[in-house]
């Protein structure tokens, strides 16, 4: 089995004898993979039409990096925002997960938790199109519009 990485969504080859069986990652659970690749191809469109829409290049990630969220974050959240600053190392995205007037302090390391980007796309699918945004973009989930401070 050999896994490969394209456009941020990881596959797996599971075997290269005819027929090749190629899998994604489901977006369902974590660590669960299909065969079924309709998935993989909506979420690429989605974030290659996100990234048009705003005239941007991407600026890659994948789903195995991480972000840092408040803990005052749950899904579906109706005031959650994405914030990416420049990543600052290893597996960091750079992308913040909050929620607008949030109580807690990032000054305090206890108010906040690193998250894969898999795990937050399977909670709160409404993230998935920003992933490939640049830094300098806030991005409001309840209505989807974006902010561009730019770097």
């Amino acid at each position: 089995m050999k896994r490969y990485r394209l456009d941020g969504s990881y596959f797996e080859l599971r075997t290269s004898d005819p027929p090749v069986k190629l899998e994604s990652l489901d977006f369902v659970r974590m660590a669960s993979f299909t065969r079924d690749l309709s998935r993989a191809e909506a979420i690429y469109r989605d974030q290659q039409a996100m990234l048009r829409r705003h005239g941007v290049e991407e600026e890659l990630c994948t789903v195995m990096h991480s972000a840092i969220v408040s803990k005052s974050y749950q899904a579906g959240h109706p005031s959650a925002f994405l914030k990416r600053d420049a990543a600052v190392e290893g597996h960091s995205s750079g992308w913040y997960v909050g929620i607008l007037n949030d109580p807690l302090s990032m000054d305090d390391e206890s108010t906040f938790e690193l998250r894969s980007l898999y795990e937050l796309s399977i909670l709160d699918e409404r993230m998935i199109p920003f992933w490939l945004m640049p830094v300098g973009t806030t991005a409001f989930l309840a209505d989807g519009t974006v902010e561009w401070i730019g770097t």
